[in-house]
């Protein structure tokens, strides 16, 4: 009788977006590090879920030696799209899984990848102990998801408590708070205006804004607001994990059409803040009580030492 059992080695896997700037991949590796010191011993893997972005770092591959006498760190070079990843994670024996999103809500991107787990945990194999996944999961982004096990706005009042400082910015700017998302035109993006309006409610004395680069809702949707406001001054920000291509062009480029540029041309004065959430301490670490918890809801117990039996 053949009692070969398989390895039920643990890890987690980071599905960013992804970043093309050297310069924005401090906001990921920060994000890796702080989740790594919460949860030391457990390996952790990142991915990218855009299909452009690795296209170009596939290209970037081609002179590597360019990228790394730049700082670029080989995992990001050699990026993986997340089913890339997860199977050179199996195919090394790693058979219990925690994907962790950093997208910042759920859209387009987190609804791919709920479909990947899913079809994933729905293979059979004749022998159960050759099942490919001892246990795959899907952890939520940071404004949350829908369901009854974790309130989203509990998620979302996090989200803004943690990103006090920025608004501690605009205070001592004496300006209004303009937050940049990337948004998405096939999902509607009401969680952002939930999100703006529990700014408003948390800290009454600075107004912030919320908007997309794609979806609504657009600064032409309310920069007539925002005049209205009297206040002379915006501190412009990313709403995203990381300032990469979005925040260097489309939020604070030197285009015409920049958030920036479409805002001082109606007489303010912008403060553009060129640094992702990811490099705030306290935003990193939530995605690390996010592992957590997802790990607690699933009996997965991510602790050097503590794989559970090999079946």
């Amino acid at each position: 009788m053949n009692n070969r059992k398989q390895p039920n080695k643990k890890a987690i896997l980071l599905a960013h977006f992804g970043t093309t700037f050297p310069a924005a991949l401090s906001s990921l590796s920060n994000t890796k590090n702080k989740i790594q010191e919460q949860i030391p011993g457990i390996n952790i893997k990142i991915s990218f879920t855009s299909n452009i972005i690795r296209g170009i770092w596939k290209q970037r591959r081609l002179d590597r030696d360019k990228w790394t006498d730049q700082g670029v760190p080989v995992e990001v070079l050699d990026a993986r799209s997340v089913l890339g990843a997860i199977g050179d994670l199996q195919d090394a024996g790693y058979r219990t899984i925690v994907v962790q999103p950093t997208h910042i809500a759920h859209g387009e991107q987190y609804e791919d990848l709920s479909s990947y787990i899913n079809g994933l945990n729905a293979i059979k194999t004749v022998k159960e102990k050759w099942m490919p996944f001892e246990k795959i999961v899907l952890s939520r982004p940071a404004l949350g998801t829908h369901g009854v096990k974790h309130d989203y706005h509990q998620d979302m009042e996090e989200v803004v408590s943690i990103l006090k400082p920025d608004i501690e910015i605009a205070r001592r700017e004496k300006a209004l708070l303009v937050y940049v998302g990337h948004g998405n035109e096939y999902f509607s993006t009401g969680v952002y205006i939930e999100a703006q309006n529990l700014y408003r409610k948390l800290y009454p004395d600075i107004k912030t804004f919320i908007g997309q680069v794609e979806g609504y809702p657009d600064l032409d949707d309310f920069v007539d607001d925002i005049l209205a406001e009297g206040v002379k001054k915006v501190v412009l920000k990313p709403f995203m994990l990381t300032a990469g291509d979005h925040a260097h062009n489309d939020i604070a480029g030197e285009k015409e059409d920049s958030w920036s540029n479409r805002l001082k041309q109606r007489g303010l004065e912008v403060i553009n803040v060129m640094e992702g959430l990811g490099s705030n301490n306290d935003f990193a670490n939530l995605y690390a009580k996010r592992i957590l918890e997802t790990a607690h809801d699933n009996d997965i117990e991510l602790s050097p030492g503590a794989d559970e039996p090999d079946k």
